[in-house]
């Protein structure tokens, strides 16, 4: 669990302290220790919130990495993908669930005050999670509402990447909406915005834009990931000995239309990759006297790749071990080529 929650504590503390110090001006200092306590409250309430979304995340055997109660948003970091739109339905709607849930306890909780500073504070708690609820369940990402809404999209479709781009869209059209909201308040209501609802609709639609367009580019983005293969982006190569010349590895690459060397020891085995980088800049002159050994990189752990491998297997091994190019082996353990990691770049691209 990660606690950057500070600047939001501080100015709900703020706020508060200033509303019990108006209607309770007698309570002097103490005003500060209801604050405090509301804060206490409100940050519970906001754990709660979070440990439900994890909780249904785990029932369904969906790892949570940690839990982060931050400037701005809070959110629990799923790892992996929900394997059907039951479980991402569930596992979002949860949330805002436990909010209303809270936010309806602590208002029944104000009943059994007729007034004082138990009263406030419960009714603005219930109040508070009542807007966190209703709030995180509009239809748009990265709002937990935009998760149940790409749930639907994924049942209906048959497609969670058709979902993701949908609910992606909605984000972005409540990101307007809530630029546009301080003139609406002008226009249907008839009060003046200021300066200060410019600035948190600024915030708030700023979050909303920048959380769905990385929604909207991730989806795009793994719609690509099944056509991506090994086989067709690998380099085909040739197998040469360390003390090979260059000129002669060049050569032979180019009989036998081969993009990429594999250097090989006394037994056969691959233990390096010619760097096309460094070869480039060895002069044509100087390469019969320049060995192979010499422009090559040593295979490292995880830089082996295998020919029937895909998409997200791809990207997995370029996220754990990265690395400009990767040994690529057939079914049989064999040599086949190489895969560069500006070929899949290229691909991505072309697609």
């Amino acid at each position: 669990m990660r606690f950057t929650w500070l600047p939001v504590a501080m100015l709900l503390a703020i706020g508060f302290a200033a509303i019990i110090g108006q209607q309770f001006p007698e309570l002097g200092g103490w005003r500060y220790v209801a604050a405090f306590a509301f804060v206490v409250a409100f940050t519970v309430s906001i754990l709660i919130h979070e440990l439900a979304h994890a909780l249904m995340a785990m029932r369904f055997g969906i790892g949570v990495s940690e839990i982060n109660l931050g400037f701005f948003a809070a959110g629990t970091h799923i790892e992996g993908e929900r394997k059907s739109p039951l479980e991402e339905f569930a596992v979002s709607v949860v949330g805002p669930i436990a909010s209303l849930i809270v936010g309806g306890l602590a208002y029944l909780g104000s009943r059994a005050f007729d007034e004082g500073v138990g009263y406030v504070a419960l009714w603005e708690l219930g109040v508070a999670n009542l807007i966190v609820g209703v709030t995180n369940l509009l239809p748009g990402l990265p709002l937990d509402g935009g998760w149940v809404l790409r749930a639907i999209v994924w049942k209906l479709t048959g497609n969670m990447h058709t979902g993701t781009i949908a609910a992606a869209w909605a984000g972005r059209i409540l990101a307007m909406a809530v630029l546009a909201l301080p003139v609406l308040l002008e226009e249907i209501w008839g009060r003046q915005p200021s300066m200060v609802d410019f600035l948190i609709a600024l915030l708030v639609g700023f979050f909303l834009w920048s959380g769905s367009t990385a929604s909207l580019m991730q989806a795009r983005l793994r719609r690509k990931l099944p056509a991506l293969q090994v086989r067709t982006m690998a380099r085909r190569a040739v197998a040469v000995h360390s003390g090979t010349p260059l000129a002669e590895a060049v050569r032979l690459a180019g009989e036998a239309h081969a993009g990429a060397v594999v250097v090989i020891d006394g037994d056969g085995k691959p233990h390096a990759l010619v760097s096309e980088t460094a070869v480039a800049a060895v002069a044509p002159n100087q390469r019969p006297w320049t060995t192979v050994s010499e422009v090559s990189t040593r295979i490292g752990a995880g830089h082996i790749i295998g020919i029937n491998d895909t998409g997200e297997e791809i990207l997995a091994t370029l996220r754990r071990h990265p690395s400009s190019e990767y040994l690529v082996l057939d079914a049989d353990g064999g040599v086949y080529g190489v895969l560069a990691t500006s070929d899949v770049e290229r691909a991505f691209r072309s697609r």
